[in-house]
């Protein structure tokens, strides 16, 4: 017999081996990439936006762009006098792998957030903590509180194809004034939205009037930073003049036949 032939089970026995070590080595990474994923997201939030996050389960797929995260929960830091922000359910995504890589605009094929509830804090000195959290991802140059956001060279393009939202709970916490005014909104918002491009997209007639039914009429420009906290207070100050208007011509109209009645009555009359 030769030694190729000898040699050819030895061979294959090898590299067996070899592919098992390597499956292993794989599952090994694969098991660490979940477990340390979530530690480090979380230290490098921390670090960035000074807010106490916490993730509960974090999974990512680099080469299919899914990520989803379950029990989020993000705490003021210890210069707000209420210490609640955020607490997420469940946040999943599929992203567009080759928009992240070649092109100028992230796409978002679905994106589904379900959020329990979220707490605006109002301080004293007039900021809130909405409005430092989002401020702190556009750096030193970023949005101010209570103004108009700086100017980038290059606005973030992005397209969200499906995007699904449910907020159960909306905490006002107003700590600005001398007396410290807390109001609790059971929202119950679960809307789809298809398209988004632009925050203002999400203020559709339906969320508006669940905004000005719980009532929020007061001045939300301020709880929230940018153009989408300006286009929020003048969409609920709409809804807020529409329903006065309507409120206006329905005891209008209830005069108007209230004065008929009466007519007709003393036409009746001997």
């Amino acid at each position: 017999m030769s030694p190729r032939s000898c040699s050819s089970p030895r061979g294959s026995s090898n590299a067996l081996k070899t592919l098992v070590i390597l499956c292993g080595l794989f599952g090994l990474l694969a098991l660490a990439w979940m477990a340390f994923l979530p530690t480090l997201v979380e230290r490098e939030l921390r670090k960035v936006t000074g807010f106490d996050v916490r993730i509960e389960v974090l999974a990512a797929n680099p080469f299919t762009g899914r990520v989803s995260a379950r029990g989020v929960t993000a705490r003021n830091p210890e210069s707000y006098p209420a210490a609640e922000f955020v607490d997420l359910r469940e946040l999943r995504t599929e992203l567009s792998v080759f928009s992240c890589l070649l092109g100028d605009r992230l796409v978002i094929d679905q994106l589904e957030v379900n959020v329990a509830s979220v707490e605006i804090v109002h301080r004293r000195d007039g900021h809130t903590n909405a409005g430092d959290f989002i401020g702190a991802f556009s750096g030193p140059g970023g949005a101010a509180q209570g103004g108009a956001p700086a100017k980038s060279g290059k606005p973030f393009q992005y397209l969200v194809k499906s995007l699904h939202v449910r907020l159960d709970r909306l905490v006002i916490a107003d700590y600005s004034a001398s007396k410290p005014e807390v109001k609790t909104y059971e929202l119950g918002i679960d809307h789809t939205f298809s398209n988004v491009t632009d925050p203002k997209q999400l203020l559709v007639p339906d969320v508006v009037r669940s905004l000005y039914a719980f009532g929020l009429r007061r001045d939300t420009e301020q709880l929230l930073p940018g153009e989408f906290g300006r286009s929020l207070a003048d969409a609920v100050g709409a809804a807020a003049h529409v329903g006065a208007k309507l409120k206006g011509a329905t005891q209008k109209t209830g005069e108007f036949f209230k004065g008929v009645i009466d007519k007709l009555e003393q036409s009746v009359k001997p």
